[in-house]
C-alpha cells in the first residue's frame, strides 16, 4: 500500500503455506503490538478504489522517474543505471566507491541521500552505488541532481563526516 497509494501506509499481506503463516503469526504476537485498525480500514477503502486511484499514481511515478533519468543524463552522464520495471528508486552506479563521501558532501548542498552501503547486508558493499528515490516532484528531482553534480565537482568536505552521527546496529 505504501508504494501504490500512500507512503506512510504500511499495510501488507502474506501468501504462504498455512504452516508458515501460523509460525509467522506466532512470531508477530511476541514482537509486535499489532497493526493499526484505522490503517487497515483505510487500506480496505483504498483497495476498493484501486482501479480509479492506481493508474494516475503509476503515471505520476513514471513521469518522476523520467525526470530523474533525464536530469542524471544531463548533469551526470558518467553515471550508469537501468530504468526499473517497478519500485520507487533508481540504483545508480557511480563508477567508483564514493557513494558515502558524496552523500556526506551532498548534505552541504541541501540534498539528503544515502549511499548504497546503508542498504547492503555487509559493510563496504554498494559503496559505488546510490539509491535515488523518485517519489518527489519532478522539479525537486531535477534540482537535487543538479546539486549532487555540483557537490561531486566540488569534492569531499572534511567537516561533513564529523557533523553526522553514524549508527551501528
Amino acid at each position: 500500500m505504501s508504494k501504490t497509494h500512500w507512503a506512510g501506509l504500511r499495510i501488507g499481506w502474506l501468501r504462504a503455506p498455512a504452516r508458515l503463516v501460523t509460525e509467522l503469526a506466532g512470531q508477530r504476537v511476541v514482537t509486535d503490538m499489532g497493526g493499526s485498525v484505522l490503517d487497515q480500514l483505510l487500506a480496505l477503502a483504498l483497495l476498493a478504489r484501486a482501479g480509479e486511484l492506481v493508474p494516475p499514481r503509476l503515471e505520476q511515478l513514471r513521469e518522476q522517474r523520467a525526470a530523474l533519468a533525464a536530469a542524471l543524463t544531463e548533469h551526470l552522464p558518467q553515471w550508469r543505471w537501468q530504468l526499473p520495471p517497478g519500485g520507487l528508486s533508481l540504483w545508480v552506479d557511480l563508477g567508483e566507491p564514493i557513494a558515502a563521501a558524496l552523500a556526506e558532501r551532498a548534505l552541504d548542498y541541501g540534498v539528503r541521500i544515502e549511499g548504497g552501503t546503508y542498504f547492503a547486508t555487509d559493510p563496504g558493499i554498494f559503496d559505488q552505488r546510490l539509491r535515488i528515490p523518485y517519489t518527489t516532484p519532478a522539479d525537486t528531482l531535477r534540482e537535487a541532481v543538479r546539486r549532487m553534480a555540483t557537490a561531486l565537482a566540488d569534492g569531499p568536505s572534511p567537516s561533513s563526516a564529523a557533523r553526522r552521527a553514524h549508527w551501528v546496529a
